[in-house]
């Protein structure tokens, strides 16, 4: 039985696959790409030492990261080793992760321990508050 596909056919399923695959490739990724919600990242980290390196110049830590604050903006993310590290160089941003959303960034991880040996968490050390 044949199904009647001749070139021009071929041709015109050809052509809107390669025009979807161009518009999922090029344009649906770089427009979820842009909205990103992570902070920008310092460049020039050194593989295991971050950017420890830069921190410990002759300059002190707070002229090099305003300084950092002003090429990146206030909010950013350096290398501490390997963690990764998020500088906050305004003090509305720093009220509302200290008092807004405290509980949403201070949360610690529920572990088994925790609740034998802690007490459920009431330990001070062991508390997710």
């Amino acid at each position: 039985m044949d199904l009647g596909f001749d070139s021009l056919t071929s041709a015109i399923i050809l052509t809107f696959f390669s025009i979807f695959l161009f518009y999922y490739l090029f344009l649906y990724r770089s427009s979820k790409a842009s909205h990103s919600k992570e902070a920008p990242i310092v460049q020039g980290a050194w593989p295991i030492l971050g950017h420890l390196p830069l921190l410990s110049s002759s300059q002190g830590p707070h002229k090099i990261l305003g300084a950092l604050a002003d090429t990146y903006g206030p909010l950013f993310t350096i290398k501490l080793g390997s963690k990764n590290a998020l500088v906050l160089s305004n003090w509305e941003m720093a009220e509302e992760c200290f008092i807004k959303i405290d509980l949403a960034i201070s949360n610690l991880p529920k572990f088994d321990a925790t609740q034998h040996l802690a007490y459920n968490g009431a330990m001070f050390f062991f508390s997710s508050l």
